[in-house]
Protein backbone atom coordinates (compact mmCIF):
# COMPACT_ATOMS: atom_id res chain seq x y z
CA UNK A 1 0.00 0.00 0.00
CA UNK A 2 2.96 2.58 0.85
CA UNK A 3 4.79 1.73 -2.22
CA UNK A 4 1.01 2.48 -4.49
CA UNK A 5 1.00 5.70 -2.37
CA UNK A 6 4.15 6.73 -3.25
CA UNK A 7 4.37 6.24 -6.68
CA UNK A 8 0.93 8.26 -6.90
CA UNK A 9 2.32 10.68 -5.32
CA UNK A 10 5.22 11.30 -7.37
CA UNK A 11 3.61 11.07 -10.63
CA UNK A 12 1.11 13.67 -9.54
CA UNK A 13 4.60 15.70 -8.64
CA UNK A 14 5.85 14.65 -12.40
CA UNK A 15 2.91 16.02 -14.48
CA UNK A 16 3.08 19.23 -12.72
CA UNK A 17 5.51 21.01 -14.16
CA UNK A 18 4.19 19.15 -17.83
CA UNK A 19 1.18 20.89 -17.42
CA UNK A 20 2.44 24.27 -16.24
CA UNK A 21 5.11 24.51 -18.56
CA UNK A 22 2.61 23.88 -21.33
CA UNK A 23 0.70 26.60 -20.32
CA UNK A 24 3.51 29.01 -20.30
CA UNK A 25 4.44 28.29 -23.66
CA UNK A 26 1.43 29.05 -25.04
CA UNK A 27 1.24 32.27 -23.43
CA UNK A 28 4.70 33.38 -24.25
CA UNK A 29 4.09 32.71 -28.11
CA UNK A 30 6.80 31.47 -30.09
CA UNK A 31 9.81 32.82 -29.20
CA UNK A 32 12.24 29.71 -29.85
CA UNK A 33 14.77 29.86 -27.11
CA UNK A 34 11.44 29.99 -24.58
CA UNK A 35 10.23 27.22 -26.41
CA UNK A 36 13.18 25.29 -26.43
CA UNK A 37 13.91 25.50 -22.40
CA UNK A 38 10.26 24.98 -22.01
CA UNK A 39 10.31 21.50 -23.99
CA UNK A 40 13.75 20.25 -22.29
CA UNK A 41 12.21 21.10 -19.05
CA UNK A 42 8.96 19.38 -19.73
CA UNK A 43 10.43 16.53 -21.63
CA UNK A 44 13.29 15.98 -18.65
CA UNK A 45 9.88 15.83 -16.32
CA UNK A 46 7.67 13.62 -18.72
CA UNK A 47 10.77 11.52 -19.22
CA UNK A 48 11.62 10.94 -15.25
CA UNK A 49 7.96 9.72 -15.34
CA UNK A 50 7.97 7.30 -17.80
CA UNK A 51 11.55 5.99 -16.51
CA UNK A 52 9.82 5.56 -12.89
CA UNK A 53 6.38 3.68 -14.38
CA UNK A 54 8.77 1.07 -16.46
CA UNK A 55 11.26 0.24 -13.96
CA UNK A 56 9.44 1.63 -10.47
CA UNK A 57 12.56 3.35 -9.17
CA UNK A 58 14.51 6.65 -8.96
CA UNK A 59 17.18 5.19 -11.48
CA UNK A 60 14.76 4.73 -13.79
CA UNK A 61 13.50 8.34 -13.21
CA UNK A 62 16.87 9.82 -14.21
CA UNK A 63 17.36 7.52 -17.07
CA UNK A 64 14.19 8.05 -18.37
CA UNK A 65 14.73 12.24 -18.17
CA UNK A 66 18.40 11.88 -19.96
CA UNK A 67 16.53 10.26 -23.01
CA UNK A 68 13.84 12.74 -23.43
CA UNK A 69 15.85 15.85 -22.35
CA UNK A 70 18.21 14.85 -25.97
CA UNK A 71 14.67 14.33 -27.79
CA UNK A 72 13.49 17.75 -27.36
CA UNK A 73 16.36 19.17 -28.19
CA UNK A 74 15.74 22.03 -31.10
CA UNK A 75 17.94 24.74 -33.44
CA UNK A 76 17.90 28.11 -30.97
CA UNK A 77 19.45 30.01 -33.36
CA UNK A 78 19.45 29.82 -37.15
CA UNK A 79 20.67 32.14 -40.01
CA UNK A 80 21.76 31.04 -44.05
CA UNK A 81 23.56 33.24 -45.89
CA UNK A 82 24.59 33.18 -49.65
CA UNK A 83 28.41 33.98 -49.39
CA UNK A 84 29.50 33.05 -52.98
CA UNK A 85 28.73 33.31 -56.98
CA UNK A 86 27.75 30.47 -59.14
CA UNK A 87 30.95 31.53 -60.94
CA UNK A 88 33.27 31.53 -58.11
CA UNK A 89 32.08 27.93 -56.52
CA UNK A 90 32.99 26.63 -60.47
CA UNK A 91 36.54 28.21 -59.92
CA UNK A 92 37.12 27.35 -56.05
CA UNK A 93 35.58 23.97 -56.29
CA UNK A 94 35.60 22.71 -60.33
CA UNK A 95 32.48 22.42 -60.37
CA UNK A 96 30.55 21.86 -63.91
CA UNK A 97 29.63 24.98 -65.75
CA UNK A 98 26.44 23.87 -66.71
CA UNK A 99 24.25 20.56 -65.03
CA UNK A 100 20.98 18.94 -66.65
CA UNK A 101 19.80 18.34 -62.77
CA UNK A 102 20.48 20.36 -59.53
CA UNK A 103 23.44 19.12 -57.79
CA UNK A 104 24.27 19.57 -54.19
CA UNK A 105 27.49 19.48 -52.55
CA UNK A 106 28.93 20.12 -49.23
CA UNK A 107 32.04 21.86 -49.29
CA UNK A 108 32.95 21.56 -45.23
CA UNK A 109 30.45 21.20 -42.51
CA UNK A 110 32.31 22.13 -38.77
CA UNK A 111 31.31 22.61 -35.35
CA UNK A 112 32.19 24.78 -32.71
CA UNK A 113 33.55 24.91 -29.98
CA UNK A 114 35.21 21.53 -29.97
CA UNK A 115 34.52 21.04 -26.67
CA UNK A 116 31.85 22.02 -24.26
CA UNK A 117 30.23 21.07 -20.69
CA UNK A 118 26.64 19.54 -20.31
CA UNK A 119 24.46 23.43 -20.57
CA UNK A 120 26.79 24.79 -22.55
CA UNK A 121 25.78 25.42 -26.87
CA UNK A 122 27.47 24.32 -30.22
CA UNK A 123 27.36 26.45 -33.57
CA UNK A 124 27.03 23.90 -36.66
CA UNK A 125 28.43 25.22 -40.03
CA UNK A 126 27.56 24.15 -43.27
CA UNK A 127 29.21 25.56 -46.10
CA UNK A 128 27.45 23.91 -49.05
CA UNK A 129 27.37 24.78 -53.03
CA UNK A 130 24.20 25.06 -55.25
CA UNK A 131 24.38 24.13 -58.82
CA UNK A 132 21.13 24.29 -60.98
CA UNK A 133 20.13 24.15 -64.84
CA UNK A 134 20.21 27.64 -66.72
CA UNK A 135 16.03 26.90 -66.99
CA UNK A 136 15.71 27.31 -63.11
CA UNK A 137 16.23 30.40 -60.84
CA UNK A 138 16.12 28.67 -57.63
CA UNK A 139 14.86 25.53 -55.81
CA UNK A 140 13.84 24.47 -52.76
CA UNK A 141 16.66 23.12 -50.56
CA UNK A 142 16.18 21.48 -47.14
CA UNK A 143 19.46 21.97 -44.67
CA UNK A 144 19.90 19.48 -41.68
CA UNK A 145 21.67 17.98 -38.75
CA UNK A 146 22.00 14.73 -36.80
CA UNK A 147 23.11 14.08 -33.77
CA UNK A 148 25.20 10.97 -32.98
CA UNK A 149 27.11 9.31 -29.74
CA UNK A 150 28.66 5.99 -30.07
CA UNK A 151 27.06 5.27 -33.18
CA UNK A 152 23.79 5.79 -31.78
CA UNK A 153 21.33 8.77 -33.33
CA UNK A 154 20.67 11.31 -29.98
CA UNK A 155 18.78 14.16 -31.85
CA UNK A 156 17.46 15.21 -35.22
CA UNK A 157 17.75 18.51 -35.38
CA UNK A 158 14.30 20.18 -37.30
CA UNK A 159 14.96 20.69 -40.89
CA UNK A 160 15.12 24.43 -42.14
CA UNK A 161 13.77 24.70 -45.47
CA UNK A 162 14.25 27.14 -48.06
CA UNK A 163 14.34 28.62 -51.45
CA UNK A 164 18.18 28.90 -52.95
CA UNK A 165 19.95 30.13 -55.85
CA UNK A 166 22.82 28.62 -57.84
CA UNK A 167 26.30 29.47 -55.84
CA UNK A 168 27.67 28.82 -52.33
CA UNK A 169 25.90 29.20 -49.21
CA UNK A 170 26.83 29.16 -45.42
CA UNK A 171 24.28 27.95 -43.04
CA UNK A 172 24.39 28.40 -39.58
CA UNK A 173 22.61 26.86 -35.98
CA UNK A 174 22.93 27.29 -32.71
CA UNK A 175 22.23 23.73 -30.96
CA UNK A 176 21.92 23.93 -27.06
CA UNK A 177 23.57 20.81 -24.84
CA UNK A 178 21.13 19.03 -21.98
CA UNK A 179 22.12 19.89 -18.37
CA UNK A 180 22.41 15.98 -17.92
CA UNK A 181 24.05 15.38 -21.67
CA UNK A 182 26.42 12.39 -21.42
CA UNK A 183 29.98 12.72 -21.77
CA UNK A 184 32.23 11.92 -24.72
CA UNK A 185 32.77 12.34 -28.55
CA UNK A 186 29.55 13.51 -30.45
CA UNK A 187 29.29 13.12 -34.22
CA UNK A 188 27.29 15.60 -36.24
CA UNK A 189 25.81 14.40 -39.53
CA UNK A 190 25.63 17.66 -41.71
CA UNK A 191 22.82 17.18 -44.52
CA UNK A 192 21.62 19.32 -47.36
CA UNK A 193 18.87 18.26 -50.26
CA UNK A 194 17.65 19.27 -53.13
CA UNK A 195 15.10 17.20 -55.19
CA UNK A 196 17.05 14.28 -55.55
CA UNK A 197 20.39 15.48 -55.15
CA UNK A 198 22.02 15.51 -51.49
CA UNK A 199 25.21 15.83 -49.52
CA UNK A 200 26.59 14.89 -46.07
CA UNK A 201 29.64 15.78 -44.05
CA UNK A 202 30.33 15.13 -40.29
CA UNK A 203 31.66 17.12 -37.42
CA UNK A 204 32.74 16.62 -33.73
CA UNK A 205 32.86 18.16 -30.43
CA UNK A 206 33.36 16.80 -27.19
CA UNK A 207 31.32 17.07 -24.03
CA UNK A 208 33.25 17.47 -21.05
CA UNK A 209 33.23 18.29 -17.27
Amino acid sequence: MNKAFNRKHLIALLLAPVLMTGGCATQQGTDQLTGTGVGMAGGAALGCLTGFLASGHAGGCAKGAAVTEWGAVKVSQYQATQVRSALEDQQIYGLAKSVNTTQIKINKGTSTPNMVRPGDSVKLFTDYSVQLPTNMSSTPVSESWTLKKDGKVQADLQPQNSQRTSGGWNADATVPIPTNAELGTYVIEHKVLAGSSYDTDESTFVVSR
